[in-house]
């Protein structure tokens, strides 16, 4: 599993927020600087967010917590109750 401590989920306001024009003419730049930052850029559209930009190695990491998590919630609902 990937050591997710070197990420930080917090979104840097000034740089971390593109809205959706700018974020496609600069798709590659944008990538890049959420992998050497280990942060997400929100994209935006209208001013609102609409879409995460986020290293490849941190969703995937996100993804099998959240598989295990589902995995958890699963085996607790089957465990019988005690009566």
């Amino acid at each position: 599993m990937v050591d997710l401590k070197k990420y930080t989920l917090d979104v840097d306001l000034k740089q971390g927020v593109v809205p959706i024009s700018k974020a496609a003419s600069s798709l590659a730049a944008l990538i890049k600087r959420s992998r050497a930052n280990h942060q997400p850029i929100i994209v935006t559209q209208k001013g609102y967010p609409t879409g995460v930009i986020l290293d490849v190695e941190l969703f995937t990491a996100l993804r099998q917590l959240a598989d295990l998590h589902l995995q958890e919630e699963e085996s607790a609902a089957e465990e019988p109750r005690a009566e």
